[in-house]
């Protein structure tokens, strides 16, 4: 999930003007999904210039440089490149502060408001039981710490963990490729550790795992910010190309779990390399990515409450936005073109045409998952929740199963009542993937670890 829309700009068109101004120097707290507790660092420069960073405060430590800071009288952007993110809000002078939304994987509302003594404080983490329990042990399985170079990206070593049940193998064996975002090798999010609850599962049924981190996030080199969709699916066969060294691994059973965009990943490397012998696709994409933007913005702005006349409008603009990318040769005549259009508002503009333009984000608008797939001839299971607001499930699970009408093993399910993370969820909104205890459904593990275990008989 986690990074995946072009909104922060749009919102901006549907702003209306603060009464008063504020100056945007100094630290601005906030609160994510009602968990996430975000602090944003903003210095003003001599030449008048805001620069800062961006702490989350429950996920470590780790200041994260801002990129390009617009403050006016009464509206405040800026974006954090490290992770595909931005923000975008207007002053609001009776609640004195900054109300506006984060952009990553979705526009999130978000406010901000002068950062004081208590917002510097972690909150105590969430419940999440089943990783708990992974940690109280015992295991019936080994780690292994792991590095492998992706021979073809020049400085890009991945660095992860393959874990593998007792016993000499070799073991049937999976690659774990994550969803969009700055994500590391166990697909942290909000608290959650989805592939280390997968991989575990899986470990269970006798099946080893490999999961890394993606390139230029964590342990592993080379570039996120500038790296597509193209890269990371460069980076996945590189991990099946270091699967085929290790004696441990069964090598007529090396298969892929690709998640969201993962699930975009998968099927290029598998139409690629006749090694892989099944794909997993959860939540994976049938749809091009500018459709799968369109729906996605309205599914979860309908969920959160959002008028009918204002998704309406933001639907208009993004078909306008996407139709000039579609119709350029690159992404600097798309950014010229989007300049022409004047689609934004002045202050929104630049960062706006800065995200939709951007390597991954320009690649991903114009990704047509179909052709991969229809070169897919491994065993796929495809998987999709009903609740899943982001991978709207019918329309991408209907255009899998067309595109794969040739492969002779195909299992497409949508699991009732699951959101885009497979948890058992209410309404599907990105809202409750933090304040879920649940990382991961039963329901979803056993589908998968009982369709992987037969396919590796």
């Amino acid at each position: 999930m986690r990074k995946l829309l072009w909104a922060a700009a749009v919102a901006a068109l549907m702003t209306g003007g603060a009464a008063n101004a504020e100056d945007a120097a100094g630290d601005w707290a906030g609160v994510l999904l009602g968990q996430l507790h975000l602090v944003v660092h903003l210095t003003k420069g001599s030449d008048g210039k805001l620069t800062g960073t961006m702490e989350s405060l429950d996920q470590g430590d780790a200041k994260i440089p801002v990129g390009a800071v617009d403050a006016t009288a009464d509206h405040l952007t800026f974006t954090v490149p490290a992770v595909h993110g931005s923000y975008d809000g207007t002053w609001d002078d009776t609640k004195k502060q900054w109300t506006g939304s984060w952009t990553q994987s979705q526009a999130i509302p978000l406010d901000l408001h002068r950062a004081n003594a208590t917002d510097q404080a972690v909150s105590a983490p969430a419940k999440r039981p089943q990783e708990e329990a992974i940690a109280k042990g015992p295991l019936p399985y080994t780690a292994e710490d792991v590095a492998f170079a992706n021979a073809g990206a020049a400085g890009v070593t991945l660095k992860g963990t393959f874990t593998k049940p007792a016993g000499a193998g070799p073991f049937p064996t999976v690659v774990l490729i994550a969803g969009s975002g700055p994500n590391a090798r166990d697909e942290d999010l909000l608290g959650h550790k989805l592939f280390l609850v997968l991989a575990d599962y899986l470990n269970r049924q006798g099946i080893a795992v490999l999961r890394y981190d993606k390139r230029g996030v964590a342990g592993s080199t080379g570039s996120f910010a500038t790296a597509t969709t193209a890269d990371f699916t460069s980076d996945a066969e590189a991990a099946v190309s270091y699967l085929k060294t290790r004696g441990d691994v069964a090598q007529k059973h090396i298969g892929l779990i690709g998640h969201s965009e993962g699930g975009l990943i998968a099927p290029s490397v598998a139409a690629a390399d006749p090694v892989v012998s099944l794909v997993v696709l959860m939540a994976g994409p049938g749809v091009r990515g500018d459709e799968i933007l369109k729906t996605q913005a309205a599914l979860i702005a309908r969920a959160n409450g959002a008028p009918e006349a204002a998704i309406a409008h933001d639907q208009a603009l993004r078909a306008q936005a996407f139709a000039v990318v579609e119709a350029s040769s690159d992404a600097a005549d798309a950014k010229a073109k989007l300049d022409a259009a004047g689609l934004l508002k002045k202050e929104a503009a630049d960062q706006g045409i800065a995200l939709i333009t951007s390597p991954w984000m320009y690649s991903f608008l114009r990704y047509d998952p179909v052709p991969a797939l229809q070169k897919v001839h491994a065993p796929v299971l495809a998987l999709g929740g009903s609740l899943d607001l982001q991978v709207e499930p019918r329309e991408n699970l209907a255009a899998i199963k067309a595109a794969l009408k040739d492969d002779q093993d195909v299992t497409v399910t949508e699991l009732p009542g699951l959101n885009h993370l497979f948890q058992d969820a209410t309404t599907g909104s990105p809202t409750e993937y933090g304040q879920i205890e649940e990382t991961l459904s039963p329901v979803a593990l056993k589908t998968m670890g009982d369709w992987i275990v037969a396919h590796t008989r």
